[in-house]
């Protein structure tokens, strides 16, 4: 095995690793967001929304090249340079909800890097910066006045992801491109864990969701 086979293998684990990372933190955000540990359930729900980016990178590489093309390492390392970035992780993610999963305000949200100074605030006590020094005209900041309304937003945005994705892959209406993720998407037991895990879903998902329901499984 080469050298460039190697390292997709690696990117291929990366991204099946963070997508069960992915889950696990949507989980531990729902037993905070239980518990009324506000400001830890919304810091955590953004960090799944990374994971889950995270995974749509690792994956584009993936199928990029087992679909004809030939990237070299450096390409490969230079491409993934941006999963260090929380923003870029956000930004894939919303593009994997835009269409069918999110409202326009959480989008926009995800896309201008608000999710990352949310995160933020519901993380640190600290004041707003003024060039590269603290205001100290400005109000304190606390984890405190975290979104509740905001946190209950995002489990569901992520939970619905999770909840639509299941069913459209086990109707072949979706696919995705790591195998283990894919057949992990398809049993019908990931999908009753969500629906068991957190029983809010919006009008819109709900509908999807019935219609695709009403399609055979995929043979597998």
């Amino acid at each position: 095995m080469n050298n460039r086979e190697s390292v997709l293998r690696k990117v291929r684990r990366l991204a099946a690793a963070s997508f069960e990372n992915a889950v696990r933190l949507h989980e531990d955000a729902v037993l905070l967001f239980e518990r009324g540990r506000i400001p830890s359930s919304l810091h955590t729900s953004a960090l799944c929304i990374e994971e889950i980016g995270k995974y749509f990178m690792h994956e584009d590489v993936w199928w990029h090249n087992r679909t004809g093309s030939e990237w070299s390492v450096r390409e490969i390392q230079e491409f993934l340079g941006s999963a260090y970035s929380h923003t870029a992780k956000h930004g894939w993610f919303a593009a994997q909800v835009y269409h069918h999963f999110a409202p326009r305000a959480l989008v926009r949200l995800l896309c201008d890097g608000q999710l990352e100074r949310l995160k933020q605030r519901a993380t640190y006590v600290g004041l707003p910066r003024r060039g590269s020094h603290a205001d100290f005209r400005k109000r304190i900041v606390t984890p405190f006045r975290a979104s509740k309304r905001l946190s209950e937003e995002l489990i569901t945005l992520v939970n619905d992801f999770f909840i639509e994705l299941s069913v459209g892959v086990r109707k072949g209406t979706y696919g995705l491109d790591i195998p283990e993720v894919d057949g992990w998407l398809a049993t019908e037991e990931f999908e009753k864990h969500f629906i068991d895990l957190w029983p809010i879903m919006r009008a819109r998902t709900r509908r999807r969701v019935l219609q695709l329901r009403k399609h055979h499984d995929m043979e597998r």
